[in-house]
């Protein structure tokens, strides 16, 4: 059953990811680099520079963070089906509305395409919650890396193909037609070959913008899962403030230009790619989720420290594998340790739930980044983000070292 489905959602998100990826190389350019032709905030200070960035990439997040968890719990109402081709065909349209943006030197509806991408960010969490439909409990991590995976290839087509086409045509708006296209292709891939997974629909409910909010009381209120969510949502946001200003760091520390740039995230997604498609696989066949996650997020966090203050170029790429491999083990294994806590009808509510804490730190994370890039400067979001990742890890593992010690008081 799974290989009439993995197929056609793996596209689905690579698809997705090369759209998105394709923009990566392009923002830092033409927010923070006064000496690129293509540079759009002329008359601001570094300082204002950094934060409307932080503003720019923290927009989609927070947009995320109201409809997505409408869209899961829709989802599980109407169908993952329908709503992950209307959530492609939103993307598309705000990838045009980008590259118009760009074409006439106008930043607010540059703001707004990240607005409208933004609603389709349930794209991800439907797609979860399509593999958890067709997937075994034992397996979900496994499947999951599917979309890790799809992550990863994104990074590496999207920003190498966005950068190149920066580079041989002058063009800063030119990825974004193409992104836009692609998106076409993929809504007709979503109805021509992907088959309905929530064949037991729920009932209708009442659907609110406030859905966000509540998702996030509801993680709060459940005592099982509220060590998870909230794990997760550290980890995520520590991952979060890496990915919102590296590009930045690459620009102002060491002048990359779009082409290498591209290349950066080029590289960056074939780790994840190996990691997904070959690493986590070997592993989750020896070890359970919490065992991995107890060495992966150590390791990210250290990773992300070291890129506060990282002095050159080679120990750029070096440190890369670290983050990369890191992150795509914790990403797989922390959504299908909350996946296997629930129960197979409120996938889609919990996957929901998930997303809301998600988006929560897309859209908070990087205005903290911006504010502290200005504040205190460029290594203030790494090491920012290496302190959540490790707060994430004491929330999974303090607990069970504490009643170790505990125990063995009491012999």
């Amino acid at each position: 059953m799974q290989r009439k489905y993995l197929p056609v959602l793996f596209l689905t998100l690579l698809i997705d990811m090369i759209g998105i990826g394709m923009i990566l190389p392009i923002i830092p350019i033409i927010f923070t680099d006064p000496s690129s032709p293509h540079f759009l905030l002329q008359g601001y200070s570094e300082k204002g520079q950094y934060i409307f960035a932080g503003v720019v990439t923290a927009i989609f997040g927070l947009m995320q963070f109201i409809t997505a968890p409408i869209l899961g719990e829709l989802s599980d109402v109407f169908g993952r089906k329908r709503l992950l081709t209307i959530g492609v065909g939103v993307l598309a349209f705000s990838h045009i509305l980008c590259g118009l943006g760009i074409e006439i030197a106008s930043v607010w509806l540059i703001v707004l395409s990240r607005a409208v991408a933004g609603i389709a960010g349930a794209n991800f969490s439907i797609a979860q919650a399509s593999i958890a439909d067709v997937t075994l409990p034992s397996e979900r991590a496994k499947n999951f890396g599917l979309i890790g995976a799809a992550f990863g290839l994104g990074f590496i087509i999207g920003p190498i193909l966005g950068g190149w086409m920066v580079s041989s045509t002058g063009n800063p708006s030119s990825p974004f037609w193409l992104a836009g296209m692609l998106g076409i292709v993929n809504i007709l891939s979503i109805s021509l070959f992907l088959s309905e997974t929530h064949t037991k629909k729920s009932e209708r409910k009442k659907f609110t913008l406030f859905k966000g909010i509540r998702n996030i009381q509801s993680a709060f209120e459940d005592k099982d899962a509220k060590p998870l969510y909230g794990a997760n949502f550290l980890y995520a946001s520590g991952f979060t403030f890496f990915t919102s200003f590296v590009s930045i760091l690459l620009v102002q520390r060491f002048h990359f230009s779009e082409s290498t740039i591209g290349t950066f995230f080029g590289l960056l997604g074939m780790w994840i790619v190996i990691t997904q498609g070959f690493i986590l696989r070997v592993l989750t066949k020896r070890y359970k989720e919490k065992t991995i996650l107890r060495v992966s997020l150590l390791s990210l966090m250290i990773g992300l420290a070291c890129y506060a203050v990282v002095p050159s170029i080679p120990l750029l790429y070096l440190l890369m594998p670290i983050v990369a491999i890191s992150n795509g083990l914790s990403m797989a294994n922390m959504v299908a340790l909350i996946s296997k806590g629930i129960s197979p009808e409120k996938q889609g509510a919990a996957l929901g739930i998930n997303g809301s804490l998600m988006a929560l730190s897309q859209g908070l994370i990087p205005l903290l980044a911006g504010f502290g890039a200005g504040i205190g400067g460029i290594k203030w979001p790494f090491i920012a983000g290496s302190l959540c990742v490790l707060c994430a890890w004491c929330i999974l593992f303090f607990p069970q070292m504490r009643k170790k010690m505990e125990f063995r008081k009491s012999l």
